[in-house]
């Protein structure tokens, strides 16, 4: 990692922990999927999930892509990503950041979930059930990431 890049992470660990540090109420975590299947490279992602559950999707993002700057194949950080442009309504850009996700990381059932979701959001309903399909494959029907996934089919 770059002195630059070093720099831009200490910056956007900053922003995020002085925001949070200002009045962010933070809610219960979100269900980004679970961590422990998403590879052995994981950065610390604390701060970005604390803005997130806080609905700071703007302030996530930020850190997220100067966070991709200096690691731009982790899937996790494009997956975070991705939901949150989502959550802000960008759908064409969390698109195309699930993709690279599952790209890097087909099995990657965090990504597979909320690209289902955002497969749901788009009036895409075949889409989605094919990630539930892969998602059955990979974790089975009883790991949360399916559960979610099923239930918002359903609905």
């Amino acid at each position: 990692m770059t002195s630059k890049g070093k720099t831009q992470n200490l910056i956007a660990s900053a922003s995020l922990a002085i925001a949070l540090a200002f009045g962010a109420a933070t809610s219960p975590a979100l269900a980004m999927g679970n961590a422990d299947s998403w590879g052995s490279d994981k950065p610390d992602l604390s701060a970005v999930t604390e803005m997130i559950d806080a609905g700071k999707y703007d302030l996530a993002i930020e850190g997220l892509e100067a966070m991709l700057a200096d690691d731009p194949k982790n899937a996790d950080l494009l997956n975070y990503l991705a939901y949150s442009q989502r959550k802000s309504g960008d759908y064409d850009s969390a698109a195309q950041n699930y993709e690279r996700a599952l790209m890097i990381n087909p099995e990657h059932i965090g990504a597979l979930e909320y690209q289902g979701e955002l497969f749901l959001q788009t009036g895409k309903p075949d889409m989605a059930r094919e990630n539930l399909a892969r998602l059955e494959k990979i974790c089975g029907i009883n790991c949360n990431e399916y559960k979610e996934l099923a239930g918002k089919i359903t609905q």
